[in-house]
């Protein structure tokens, strides 16, 4: 088994490429595995999955090597002429992008009390962990035989662990899952489940990966970090798929790196003109009782709605409804650090009326910003979904429209990860943690001069963020501040300024500033 035995300016894409390049060759080998022995266990979808990644993989420029049911000569053969195929195309002077997609059985096996990953070939009778090791195909020596090829990048996906196996009573054996493995420069490694977790065999991550994939204007690797954390979400489980995402070539996409269609022409400015204003009190204060909503339409003064308590303000005027009058967004916030504001929709219905409705399931600290969706104005919100306490920092995407005089939620997605090299969580403190001296590190080269930097943290245990954090230069022992607060704070592969920038939580960058001596937000 020669193969065997032998795998952003912050991900901005800096190439105009029809998918692939004209120097650029891509080649996926693809095995769906789910003829097994019932010792082993059936499976049902992976046939279906297999074609599914097959049809996103030839749409973005992939010459594709679907194989089925291969025993373990036959997994042999198949990465055998992989390996092959790299090499020839690499040896025609093109840069070769390698995609090996395992959909099957796969279990995580000890050897001298370390676990290692297998994929099962089909047909073969397993019924201990000593069929593993001799039947199994080690997915650690794929990975070393795929790196020390000429590919000039690497993903590899292992849609596995299905549902336990059947002969998984051995102490030799994990009782479900696979293991993690290590980051690999020029190689990303992606798992259906998290580590030591199994997950339900209907084809929902090849499915979610796929239309990732064919995204235009996506960085592979967010596609990635949007497919796991969409399979998450959709799943209902803490417990996201696992990716590790090596040094990967900068400007590469799937679907080629500029967005897709124009967005549709801008819709007509409204033909009647209005004014929102809060009325304020004598003696105006951030916080007031009985706050009151006014518009002037057309020179006409209204008192529309009474509010209660609280620091209103008037976020947007766009025609949000389409009736040729300006509508409003307006927010009031209660005060305190525990809760972010409340929205609503204004809008004029004519002859003096006008209808406020409250947008429900946002969870914002941020003012939403008007965005066209489907020629409409529509109000772009990021909600946090993330607990107190927590090492989560995910962030959705709601787009609201007003149609019918009604709030609706019209789109919802993730908000994008920037990839790091290196990362700090909250979770490596213990989410219990009350030291106030307590910190993590990590190293990594920030200035490139060949030299290990540090990155420290504090732990802020109140809401489960990082704190105090800092970067000390090797050459310069005075800590530059990160003027942040954050759940996750990583190395990203780009520099500003002299030194690795930052990324907050999903993807706020830093910068080192040179005119403060400090990292602070790059406007996005």
């Amino acid at each position: 088994m020669s193969m065997l035995r032998s795998f952003s300016a912050l991900l901005v894409c800096l190439l105009l490429v029809s998918h692939a390049r004209a120097d650029e060759k891509r080649i996926a080998l693809l095995i769906g595995n789910q003829d097994y022995p019932a010792e082993v266990g059936a499976l049902t979808n992976t046939h279906k999955d297999v074609r599914t990644m097959e049809e996103a993989l030839a749409a973005v420029g992939f010459e594709t090597l679907p194989r089925f049911d291969l025993d373990e000569d036959g997994m042999e053969d198949a990465f055998d002429k992989f390996e092959a195929s790299i090499g020839e195309e690499a040896d025609a002077g093109h840069e070769v992008i390698a995609f090996f997609y395992y959909s099957g059985h796969g279990a995580a096996a000890y050897d001298d009390r370390e676990a290692r990953n297998y994929l099962i070939p089909a047909k073969e009778t397993i019924t201990a962990a000593s069929h593993i090791f001799r039947k199994g195909v080690e997915l650690e020596e794929v990975l070393a035989s795929l790196q020390a090829s000429r590919a000039k990048a690497v993903f590899v996906v292992s849609d596995a662990c299905r549902n336990e196996l059947k002969f998984a009573f051995s102490k030799s054996i994990a009782d479900k899952g696979m293991t993690r493995v290590s980051q690999r420069p020029g190689m990303l490694v992606a798992f259906a489940t998290a580590a030591g977790e199994t997950t339900p065999d209907d084809g929902l991550f090849a499915d979610t990966l796929a239309e990732e994939i064919r995204r235009p204007g996506q960085d592979a690797v967010v596609a990635f970090y949007q497919a796991l954390a969409e399979v998450s979400d959709k799943r209902k489980s803490s417990s996201r798929p696992f990716m590790a995402p090596g040094k990967l070539p900068r400007g590469l996409c799937f679907a080629g790196c500029t967005a897709g269609p124009a967005a549709p022409a801008q819709p007509e400015e409204p033909t009647r003109k209005a004014e929102y204003w809060f009325e304020k009190e004598d003696e105006f204060s951030f916080l007031q009782e009985n706050v009151v909503l006014k518009a002037t339409v057309n020179g006409l003064e209204y008192t529309i709605h009474e509010f209660g308590y609280g620091a209103p303000t008037v976020e947007l005027l766009k025609d949000f409804n389409a009736d040729g009058t300006l509508d409003a967004i307006v927010s009031v916030h209660g005060g305190g650090n525990c809760c972010p504001a409340e929205y609503f929709f204004v809008a004029d219905t004519g002859s003096g009326h006008f209808l406020v409705s409250k947008i429900k399931d946002i969870y914002a600290w941020d003012p939403p910003t008007a965005e066209l969706h489907e020629g409409r104005w529509v109000a772009k919100f990021i909600s946090s979904n993330e607990g107190m306490n927590t090492d989560d920092f995910k962030q959705d995407v709601h787009l609201y429209a007003l149609k019918a005089d009604t709030p609706e939620l019209v789109l919802k997605t993730f908000k994008r990860e920037v990839t790091a090299l290196v990362e700090l969580r909250s979770s490596m403190f213990g989410l219990d943690t009350d030291d106030a001296a307590a910190t993590q590190s990590i190293s990594f080269d920030m200035d490139d001069d060949g030299t290990a930097d540090t990155l420290t943290c504090g732990f802020w245990s109140r809401w489960g963020r990082l704190s105090d954090c800092k970067v000390t230069l090797a050459k310069e022992p005075a800590p530059i501040p990160v003027d942040t607060a954050c759940k996750r704070l990583g190395i990203v592969n780009a520099r500003q300024n002299g030194l690795s920038l930052l990324v907050c939580d999903s993807d706020n960058v830093h910068a080192f500033n040179a005119a403060s001596n400090a990292y602070l937000p790059v406007e996005n």
